[in-house]
């Protein structure tokens, strides 16, 4: 325990989860009391609830040193490993919950088939490269098998609680370290498995995936260099998607539960949300001006009444509204596009941020002067 002259109190709410006789999840919160100092990991709380509040507690542990992977929860909204997350900074109340989008065991262990049934059949836990003296002419080495299988990304991963049938960052970024280190691997075989429309193609560039990832293995960006090698490979013949079917089981959150709560957690979320919601107003907008086309066949009074009801407050502030979504949802196309493309995919948040300014400078040019002259009676 640490000095305890540094001793705090921290309140911790545990997401528990307990299977009835019926054979269906009971799942609460409930509040502990821990003390912790400053260099006290949420690891080391959870071992302190177990041994003296809850010894039934369910959680996963191993290294304690972010080698293993088998620690990943969720501290306060955001994927962590609990062995290497300080309490310190948390706040006065710490919430702990189990990994999203996989099925739930029990507290805070999820089932990690699903995990696993994502990744590659031709990527095995040990692969080998025959190593003969003097043939490698490199003065430095890259470790490629970074990733520690902790799921985080999975997790994190907003596509994921809307398509059970995705692959999934991690199985993705490991089918692009098979393109970059084959070893012997058909590389035909990984095209096939990617290429379809829950692979590579299904990432929204969220990148919330490479935000939370402990080992550097940036999958999102994995994800944009595998679909750069998948165009530049001949068009093969029509095939049958390769899908991994869904694990059955309660999971946390799923389908629109499994990106709207999470907003608070960062920028790719954010823009993830509003891409979906701006898409949403871009329908809108052509609605209205399919109305307006409407109302020129019908003559010219009508027309002249279209444009009274166009001058009021309310329908300016509709349209005005209306035209902000279909600009963000260009300009944010473009930025996808690019990131997509594999060009300045390590530099997409900044990019956001490019999109929401321009957003906001050409809807001031365009609506600025006309809404301020309406409201003020000019």
């Amino acid at each position: 325990m640490p000095d305890a002259r540094a001793i705090r109190h921290v309140t911790f709410r545990i997401f528990r989860a307990r299977r009835r006789e019926d054979g269906r999840l009971q799942t609460r919160y409930v509040t502990y009391e821990v003390p912790v100092g400053p260099r006290t990991t949420v690891l080391e709380a959870l071992h302190y609830i177990r041994r003296h509040h809850a010894p039934d507690l369910v959680y996963r542990y191993s290294c304690h040193h972010a080698s293993c992977g088998t620690c990943g929860v969720r501290v306060n909204g955001r994927e962590r490993l609990a062995c290497i997350t300080p309490v310190t900074g948390m706040g006065a109340v710490v919430t702990v919950e189990p990994l999203a989008h996989l099925p739930l065991l029990a507290d805070l262990a999820v089932d990690m088939r699903a995990f696993y049934q994502r990744y590659p059949s031709e990527m095995p836990m040990v692969r080998r490269v025959p190593l003969e003296e003097g043939n490698w002419r490199t003065s430095r080495f890259t470790r490629f098998e970074n990733c520690i299988e902790c799921g985080l990304c999975l997790s994190a991963c907003p596509v994921v609680g809307s398509d059970p049938y995705y692959l999934g960052p991690a199985g993705l970024a490991a089918a692009w370290r098979l393109v970059e280190e084959p070893r012997g691997v058909s590389l035909a075989r990984v095209r096939a498995w990617v290429d379809h429309e829950h692979g590579c193609w299904r990432c929204h560039t969220a990148m919330e995936c490479s935000a939370v990832c402990p080992s550097a293995v940036f999958p999102g960006e994995a994800i944009m260099s595998l679909r750069g090698w998948v165009l530049q490979q001949p068009v093969p013949a029509m095939q049958q998607a390769v899908a991994t079917p869904p694990m059955a089981g309660p999971r946390l959150r799923s389908g629109l539960r499994a990106w709207l709560p999470g907003l608070s957690r960062g920028l790719g979320m954010w823009a993830f949300a509003l891409n979906r919601l701006t898409a949403l107003g871009l329908v809108l907008y052509l609605f209205l001006h399919l109305w307006t086309l409407r109302l020129l066949t019908r003559g010219a009074a009508a027309w002249d009444a279209f444009i009274q009801k166009a001058k009021t407050p309310p329908f300016l502030v509709l349209d005005g509204l209306l035209l902000l979504a279909v600009l963000f949802h260009g300009l944010n196309g473009l930025r996808l596009a690019l990131v997509a493309s594999g060009r300045g995919q390590h530099h997409h948040r900044k990019a956001l941020w490019v999109v929401v300014a321009l957003t906001l400078l050409v809807w001031l040019l365009g609506m600025g002067d006309l809404v301020r002259r309406v409201l003020l009676g000019g």
